[in-house]
């Protein structure tokens, strides 16, 4: 079986996972191509790993029908599945895939509009979240699986050593909570409200000295959150990576995790690679966030944007600093869950479903 990945980008956050799960999908007898778009990391991140990437740049991405490009790209790959990924490479892949008559699967991984999944066989929502908007928005449930991002909690074990110099290099103690989060600071992520609520949790208890904010990434607004942190007294207390290519260091130099987006993440990527590498996690009750965050098992949940809520869940943390390794424990646990082995064997039952399908016609 012959499988061509499109993804209609050149860098992604959650580069590692998915090349992961190519190459557990190799492992099971999957034939894998890839397609990307060319000039970012990705194209020779994939081709690092062993799998052959072909390179496409739509130049009228949101017009489908003039990216002839793309149907080139398919008919040299001759896959007999299409698996896309993000809604542009959704839309064209649907329709030139249907043109040629490939099956396609899209991985639906946000809350999308229906509009660029409508040409594909199956859909694959990657929590019951998404996936309820799906059907909310007409998306026939009978062509739809959830398939929840995959994590190789390997490859994320946390390296005590490691952790031990991050944290001397970041002027963190031995006694010290420091608390993570990261990912693009843009509108909708709620970097703002974490800011804000950190800053609070600092002037409630006067802790400030016993806790650290590390945040991760960059993005428009770090020049806006920077002043926010200024303004607010917390910079003693708070620093900023830049872009990160490997969040693994910082993760396990970390005690905490905060997903704090004010937008429903259909399943973070990197709330899952957090409690992989052994940190609790504190996190928007929106979205997939629910379904891997189980309050007061392995973190806690909170209103999205409410800032004075944000704070009470820091305290309640720093006031549980000597449970932190039973909760690192549970965090371990509950992002093993989401094995490679079962998303793979999964999305190969679901390639297998479609193949018949097709072949019964």
């Amino acid at each position: 079986m012959r499988v061509l990945h499109y993804v209609d980008e050149n860098n992604l956050t959650w580069r590692e996972s998915w090349i992961a799960l190519l190459l557990k999908l190799t492992e099971l007898g999957v034939d894998n191509r890839a397609l990307c778009r060319g000039g970012g990391t990705l194209a020779a991140r994939l081709r690092e790993g062993g799998i052959e990437t072909a390179e496409y740049r739509p130049l009228f991405p949101s017009a489908p029908a003039l990216c002839r490009g793309a149907a080139k790209r398919f008919d040299e790959a001759a896959p007999d599945i299409i698996h896309t990924r993000l809604s542009s490479a959704a839309a064209i892949g649907g329709l030139w895939g249907r043109r040629g008559n490939i099956p396609v699967v899209s991985t639906v991984d946000k809350h999308a509009k229906i509009k660029y999944y409508r040409n594909a066989d199956m859909i694959l929502p990657c929590s019951e979240a998404v996936a309820r908007h799906m059907e909310a928005q007409g998306f026939p449930p009978e062509r739809s699986r959830v398939v929840y991002n995959p994590i190789d909690a390997r490859f994320y074990k946390r390296d005590e050593r490691a952790r031990r110099e991050m944290r001397a290099k970041n002027s963190a103690g031995e006694g010290d909570v420091v608390i993570a989060a990261g990912g693009r600071f843009d509108d909708g992520k709620g970097f703002g409200a974490l800011i804000e609520g950190y800053a609070l949790f600092l002037k409630g208890t006067g802790r400030g000295a016993g806790t650290k904010l590390w945040l991760i990434g960059d993005g428009p607004l770090r020049a806006e959150m920077e002043g926010a942190v200024s303004r607010l007294g917390a910079a003693g207390s708070v620093l900023f990576s830049g872009y990160v290519d490997d969040v693994r260091e910082w993760l396990w130099g970390a005690d905490v995790f905060v997903s704090p987006s004010e937008r429903p993440e259909g399943f973070s990527v990197m709330l899952l690679e957090a409690m992989a590498c052994g940190l609790p996690a504190i996190a928007t009750n929106i979205g997939g966030s629910p379904e891997i965050v189980t309050e007061g098992a392995n973190g806690l949940l909170y209103e999205p944007g409410d800032a004075s809520a944000l704070a009470e869940r820091f305290a309640r943390i720093f006031s549980l600093r000597a449970k932190l390794p039973q909760l690192r424990a549970e965090a371990e646990r509950s992002a093993a869950q989401f094995g490679l082995d079962a998303v793979a064997e999964r999305t190969i039952d679901i390639y297998e479903h479609l193949l018949s399908r097709k072949n019964k016609r």
